[in-house]
């Protein structure tokens, strides 16, 4: 679903994660933008009975620490 709000458009799927990354369809077009991702989870443990939450926050500080070599986002890029 993509929706359109001033500068900003969302795009929204559903899926299980079974692993450490998602992968983006047309990621290309997103490449080099500023972001805001939201992930919405269910909480009822029967959504997805192998779903395991240890080590994530240390998972999430080590790839912000990695980010951290890369170049600057430009936030001028305008969407085509």
């Amino acid at each position: 679903m993509l929706q359109r709000v001033d500068d900003m458009y969302a795009v929204e799927f559903e899926t299980d994660i079974t692993s450490r990354y998602l992968k983006i369809k047309d990621y290309e077009k997103l490449a080099n933008k500023h972001v805001r991702i939201i992930i919405l989870v269910e909480e009822d443990s029967r959504a997805c009975p192998n779903r395991q939450a240890g080590g994530a926050l240390e998972e999430f500080e080590r790839i912000k620490a990695k980010r951290k070599s890369f170049p600057e986002v430009d936030m001028d890029i305008e969407m085509g």
